[in-house]
């Protein structure tokens, strides 16, 4: 009796000891999430997003079906978040740092559920390094640390990934796991395709595993038996739950291949994108090279878990490869969609692939080197990373342009932006909306320009100024934006009396004045 005490005594301690390292993992992991967050202005894909939530129920869902391409519930998440919290900056950007948190949460306890024996709920003992190990890297990882600090739908997609296969292992393998975890694997695998389409593939790569594993297991009947029926039934489920978006989603993808252009896509142009996905682009400039490079790393991680023939080893594999390889083939047959931040998901299973390949090293020397060296590695990459933020945070951009617009500005007089793009941001620091416009009509634009959260009030024309009594009119333009120059052209009689330059990490904003009476002044850039 008391050595089962003592047992129990230590086994908590162990227990104990790994929750207060997970927290302090957790504490780096928010303290790389939260740097800066108020600092850094909105950029176009952020403030589309908070445009898009400032509509009612109906016209927001309406202009998401039919004049977006994302499916909708991170904008559901989002426009409740902003009813409870408010749209001011910080706000909206905690919940993609809060969902990110809970990522790096998740991947230890994925890790420690799938590598658990079928006959000892206990995990072992190199899983327990393995799933600290693993939540160190996808805390310090710079691609799941950017969109972290965005308003946007990618950090919420890792997220449904990876409790969605926590509770699949769950169901599998757990004795006595019972309908629970197979209902909320399910749930929360739907909830992944409508985060993110890429969803959709680490789905796919979920059920090929459970499929996969019920033809494995009857060749070996010791296996904990996993029922083909449960398997089909939660498929269906997940089939039957999509289905209602599923001609949304067709549609996006029409309007996608016709109207959304993009360079045709080549080898070289996955290798480098490739590179980028494992942030190698924040430790020097990546080539194709370098991700010939990255693929040839990857094979050697998959051999080292293929060789242990645990069901956890391939389904890491599965997991990985398949979005990878999905994108490359669309990309390469259809249209690019081989972006870093689409496969954000398929990157935190590669990094807990290597954090599991590194403890499974059977020679305590080398495995203790090569846990420093991946710690060294991404611990550089989100230095470079924090590092870069800290410059963006210093810059002025587009709220010190504003700020300036603001203190500048008369009552009522009229400001003109060069692009929707940037109205949607601008919208978000001005103190006056109602004289706040974009330069031309609606079908003046392509669709991904914003026009999606676009009213028809917000558009003005050029010609239109004939009709306005004001003496000054304020516009704001771009340059180096997309390597192009963005400016506002107004007709003969206005004259340019002023202009301002703010730096920005994307580009240049100008802030110029234009009086209707010719000036006797020549306009200066106040770099």
């Amino acid at each position: 009796m008391t050595e089962v005490n003592s047992s129990e005594k230590i086994t908590s301690k162990k227990c104990n000891l790994e929750y207060l390292w997970l927290g302090i993992v957790l504490l780096i992991a928010a303290i790389f999430r939260f740097a800066y967050l108020n600092q850094v202005s909105y950029w176009f894909d952020e403030s589309f997003t908070l445009k898009m939530v400032e509509f009612p129920l109906l016209d927001m869902m309406e202009r998401n079906m039919h004049d977006d391409d994302n499916p909708p519930l991170y904008y559901l998440t989002l426009k409740l978040w902003v009813s409870l919290f408010g749209n001011y900056l910080t706000a909206p950007r905690i919940l993609s740092a809060l969902c990110s948190m809970t990522t790096v949460a998740g991947t230890y306890f994925l890790v420690k559920e799938a590598y658990q024996t079928s006959s000892d709920s206990r995990p072992k003992p190199d899983s327990r390094y393995a799933a600290l190990l693993a939540a160190v890297l996808v805390s310090l990882s710079p691609l799941q640390i950017s969109w972290a600090q965005q308003v946007r739908m990618y950090a919420m997609a890792p997220t449904f990934a990876v409790w969605s296969s926590y509770f699949l292992f769950r169901a599998m393998f757990r004795k006595n796991s019972g309908k629970g975890s197979w209902i909320l694997f399910t749930l929360l695998s739907v909830l992944q395709a409508y985060t993110h389409y890429f969803g959709l593939f680490i789905a796919i790569a979920q059920y090929g595993f459970a499929l996969g594993y019920v033809g494995y297991q009857r060749l070996n009947p010791r296996e904990k038996k996993v029922s083909l029926q449960t398997v089909l039934i939660s498929g269906i489920t997940f089939y039957f739950l999509f289905l209602p978006w599923l001609l949304v989603f067709l549609e996006h993808r029409e309007r996608v291949d016709v109207k959304m252009p993009t360079a045709d896509i080549t080898w070289p142009y996955i290798g480098t994108r490739l590179a980028m996905s494992f942030d190698l682009q924040w430790f020097y400039s990546v080539t194709p090279v370098t991700g010939v490079l990255v693929a040839q790393f990857f094979l050697i991680v998959f051999l080292m878990l293929a060789i242990q023939r645990r069901p956890a080893d391939y389904f890491l594999i599965l997991t990985t490869l398949l979005p990878f390889l999905a994108a490359a083939i669309v990309s390469l047959y259809m249209r690019t969609v081989f972006v870093p931040r689409y496969l954000i998901s398929a990157q935190v299973f590669a990094l807990i692939s290597i954090a599991v390949a590194v403890s499974n090293i059977p020679w305590k020397l080398f495995r203790r080197t090569g846990i420093l060296l991946v710690l060294m590695a991404m611990g550089w990459l989100a230095k470079e990373q924090f590092l870069t933020r800290t410059l963006n945070a210093s810059l002025p951009g587009m709220r010190g342009a504003v700020t300036y617009l603001n203190d500048q500005r008369e009552v009522d007089e009229t400001v003109i932006v060069c692009n929707p793009m940037l109205f949607t941001s601008i919208v978000f620091y001005i103190d006056d909306r109602d004289q706040l416009f974009t330069q031309g009509t609606p079908r003046g634009y392509p669709y991904f320009q914003g026009t999606a959260v676009m009213r028809d009030d917000e558009y003005l024309q050029i010609s239109e100024l004939k009709n306005q009594s004001h003496t000054r009119i304020w516009t704001f333009d771009a340059d180096k934006w997309f390597g192009h120059t963005w400016m506002v052209n107004l007709p003969p009689g206005w004259h340019e009396v002023s202009r301002k330059r703010f730096q920005e990490f994307n580009a240049d904003f100008i802030i110029r004045c234009y009086e209707h009476q010719p000036p006797n002044q020549v306009a200066t850039d106040v770099l």
